[in-house]
């Protein structure tokens, strides 16, 4: 009688963990449903520029923790229903990179739309991810409150959306005006006028010069004359009365009614053209003088 002898032999293998459980070792997520940055007082003028900074929260989720690995892709897209119109151009960076905002949520992602973040740290601090909110505020920039609707994605390695944030950004541009006196001599903010050697038997017209004005929303142009509208003797023993007319039509320099423009200029400006009228006159010989304030107040 023969005996076998069956061998059994067997190797076991070291079982690699699933992909689930790895990826369950990183849950990318925001540490808030939602953030709204509001951007108050913008200064307008010309090549002005306003920043505003900001940061978003996030970390890794995961109470098993990531060793260090778990790794996202930001990606920032216009919500549909945010307002379409009257929107104010901008610029979002963060670590040096400018962020292009997607049209819409469903929008693919691109090179300059992603940003890679790496080794999302757990806890309840997470990582703060700084922005900064760049607003060209030039001239021809309307006044008025401005809302736009951002939506931030976290993105996997398979390209699924795996948290959001709501993200809001209102811009507040108050009324600004600046006015320039142009073709008189002088620096802003004091030029003056020559009106020569007048002649008292006929009408003396000014050469042609101006005013130009930049404001971001309708606005009122005002004359003030220090003596209500005379030119003074410089020993004040006469006066000579002058008319001011902008536009070809007359002005009050008494601080009257101000001529109202209702419109926004553009970023060259409105230019008015002024001329000073004086009728002939009587009085003494000598030098004559006035100051004239003008005021422009954007509504």
């Amino acid at each position: 009688m023969k005996n076998s002898i069956l061998v059994l032999c067997a190797a076991a293998a070291a079982i690699a963990p699933s992909s689930a459980a790895a990826q369950s070792q990183c849950e990318p997520e925001f540490l808030q449903s939602s953030q709204t940055v509001t951007v108050q007082a913008v200064d307008i003028g010309s090549s002005t520029y306003t920043i505003e900074n900001f940061d978003l929260r996030l970390r890794n989720g995961s109470k098993d923790g990531g060793g260090g690995s778990c790794a996202t892709t930001l990606r920032l897209a216009r919500l549909s229903t945010s307002p379409a119109t009257n929107l104010i151009s901008y610029t979002l960076q963060s670590r040096g990179k400018s962020l292009e905002i997607l049209p819409s949520e469903t929008a693919p992602g691109t090179a300059a739309s992603d940003l890679r973040l790496a080794n999302l740290p757990t806890g309840s601090n997470g990582l703060n991810l700084p922005f900064q909110l760049g607003i060209p505020s030039d001239w021809g920039t309307t006044s008025g409150s401005r809302t736009d609707d951002i939506l931030a994605m976290l993105v996997d390695a398979t390209g699924a959306v795996v948290d959001t944030l709501n993200l809001t950004i209102v811009v507040d541009v108050a009324p600004a005006a600046e006015v320039r006196v142009v073709g008189a001599t002088g620096l802003d903010p004091i030029a003056q006028l020559d009106l020569g050697v007048l002649d008292p038997t006929a009408t003396t017209v000014s050469d042609p010069f101006g005013i130009r004005v930049w404001t971001n929303s309708p606005y009122t142009v005002r004359f003030v004359s220090q003596n209500l509208g005379q030119l003074v003797h410089e020993e004040d023993r006469g006066r000579i009365s002058y008319q001011l007319l902008m536009n070809s039509a007359p002005v009050s320099v008494t601080g009257g009614i101000a001529t109202s423009v209702p419109r926004v200029t553009t970023a060259l400006g409105d230019y008015h053209p002024l001329q000073v009228r004086v009728a002939p006159f009587s009085a003494r010989a000598g030098s004559y003088s006035d100051r004239v304030e003008v005021t422009v107040t954007a509504n």
